[in-house]
């Protein structure tokens, strides 16, 4: 957040935890407070971690910690910003899931699984759900893309993998939500 508020003054940033209901119902009051007109959620919350399968070291809680920031998250993010979004004459959800939905990383199993049920959840029930009203609902699935979710991972993990900058898969998300292609794939 500290780089993005340095390259974008104008920017406002809210910490929050999306696998926390309550933080999730407090950073609505805070947003809808200070920014009552904002008519775009987006979703992009997420962690990935190497999780080796045959490690007995871990909780089963820990482990399942992916899913409820990358999965529930959303959903619990959508359910709480929903009304707000359906008030405004022209609104949208972006659903960030990843390319990895579609080609997984064998060293990241749990992070993997996690965006096959946001590409399904956006374009499935939950547009259907909205189509009447004025909420559009896109998913952005980026490759592996140069951010710090990636940091944590050495160049032998990566092997072979091409990685795309921030900049030029921010212009092909803005692109494709400005000429309504509802699932967005960059790369």
């Amino acid at each position: 957040m500290d780089r993005a508020k340095a390259a974008f003054p104008q920017i406002h940033t809210f910490r929050s935890d999306v696998s926390d209901p309550k933080a999730i119902a407090s950073l609505y009051e805070q947003v809808t407070e200070q920014f009552p007109e904002f008519s775009i959620l987006i979703n992009n919350a997420g962690i990935m971690r190497e999780i080796n399968v045959h490690d007995k070291a871990g909780s089963l809680e820990d482990i399942t910690r992916e899913i409820e920031i990358n999965l529930s998250g959303p959903i619990r993010m959508v359910k709480q910003f929903l009304t707000h979004l359906k008030t405004k004459s022209q609104a949208a959800i972006v659903n960030v899931s990843s390319g990895l939905a579609f080609v997984p990383l064998p060293i990241s199993p749990v992070y993997c699984a996690t965006p096959s049920p946001v590409c399904i959840h956006s374009p499935s029930p939950l547009r259907v759900q909205l189509k009447n009203t004025k909420v559009k609902v896109f998913e952005l699935a980026p490759p592996a893309t140069q951010t710090e979710l990636l940091g944590a991972f050495n160049s032998e993990d990566r092997k072979g993998v091409s990685v795309m900058k921030v900049e030029d898969m921010v212009r092909v998300a803005v692109k494709g939500m400005q000429t309504d292609r509802f699932e967005i794939r960059p790369g």
